[in-house]
This record gives structure tokens, C-alpha cells and sequence, in this order.
């Protein structure tokens, strides 16, 4: 039988009572609105990735390589014109800022800050960080920056297609398979 231990349980609790009390029910709306855009950029994200023709998982690197470049480009143009807020809209944009700032600015924060702002976020200053821009590539030399699992557990959560990110103070939603920036929020960090 499984023992939680009484200090494991209080942590989620805290965590569950955090994510209630920033998640207001008047957002509700809006959440479900965020999961409806998201929803339906997976359905575009799989028509464009089944609309291409299959490759094996054993093909070559050089062969895989084409298959993603052709797949970031056939769902840029399918996402051709759409713009910041696109997914992050003004009424979602507001929630995720006031998640994230009293996430960060909770007496535990101080470590979640230092990943979410550390070395492995792309635009600290030892980085050069990818253009954030709707349908930009995120490229394969920037850094991945790593978002806390604290923080995740918080956020909206989001399925396999997609994953949120850092770049500088920016909040980026983006594609894992194409490697491209679905939306952002800029200056989500305060």
C-alpha cells in the first residue's frame, strides 16, 4: 500500500489551493475559450502532419531532418497571417501574467524564478534567443529553457503537440514537433 507522507500531502494541497484561488471562476470563461483555441490548433497541427507523406522512424537524420522542415513550413503557411494573441488573447493574457507573478513571488518561488530566468533560458544575456514571433522557428542551437514543474502544475495544462516555454520574460507556447512559436505573452515574468 502506498504511504503519502503528511508533508507530501500538505504540499499538494497548497498547490491545489494556490491553483483555485488564481484561477478565478470568472476566468472560467476565458480558460475555456484558451482550451477551445488550443484544441483546435492540435486538430490543424495533425490534418497538416497526416497531409504529408510518412517517413519511417528509422529513416535518416538528413531524411527526418527535411520531414520537420517540410511540416514547420506546410503548418506556417496553413497559419498564415495569424498574430500574437492569436491563442494567448487579451482576456487569457491577463490570467497567465497574474499566475505566473504570484507563482514566482511565493516564498518558495525564488528557485522557480532562477530556472525560469537562469542560464538555460535563451534570452539571458549569454544566449542568443530566437526571434519571438508568431510561426518563427525555435532553432535547435538556442538553449531549452526549462520551466518548473511547480509552475506547470498551475498552468492550463497542455497536450503532447505543444509546450510552454521562456524566452527572456516571454511566455511562448510552442510546437515541440514542428519547433516553431505558436503564440506568446510577452513580459509574463515581471
Amino acid at each position: 500500500m502506498l504511504k503519502i507522507s503528511k508533508q507530501i500531502l500538505a504540499c499538494w494541497v497548497v498547490v491545489f489551493s494556490f491553483t483555485l484561488s488564481v484561477i478565478a471562476s470568472d476566468d472560467s470563461a476565458v480558460i475555456k475559450d484558451y482550451k477551445e483555441r488550443i484544441a483546435k490548433y492540435v486538430e490543424l497541427h495533425k490534418k497538416v502532419k497526416d497531409s504529408l507523406d510518412p517517413v519511417e522512424e528509422s529513416a535518416s537524420p538528413a531524411v527526418l531532418a527535411k520531414q520537420k522542415q517540410q511540416f514547420a513550413k506546410a503548418l506556417g503557411e496553413s497559419r498564415q497571417g495569424m498574430t500574437q494573441g492569436n491563442i494567448f488573447t487579451p482576456g487569457v493574457q491577463p490570467i497567465f501574467v497574474r499566475i505566473i507573478k504570484q507563482h514566482l513571488a511565493h516564498p518558495n518561488g525564488a528557485k522557480a524564478r532562477s530556472t525560469v530566468l537562469g542560464e538555460g533560458n535563451p534570452g539571458n544575456k549569454r544566449s542568443a534567443a530566437p526571434v519571438v514571433k508568431v510561426n518563427a522557428p525555435y532553432p535547435t542551437t538556442a538553449p531549452s529553457s526549462t520551466v518548473p514543474p511547480s509552475l506547470l502544475v498551475v498552468l492550463p495544462q497542455l497536450p503532447e503537440q505543444l509546450e510552454y516555454r521562456f524566452v527572456g520574460r516571454h511566455l511562448i507556447l510552442r510546437d515541440r514537433e514542428a519547433d516553431t512559436i505558436v503564440d506568446f505573452i510577452r513580459n509574463a515574468v515581471p
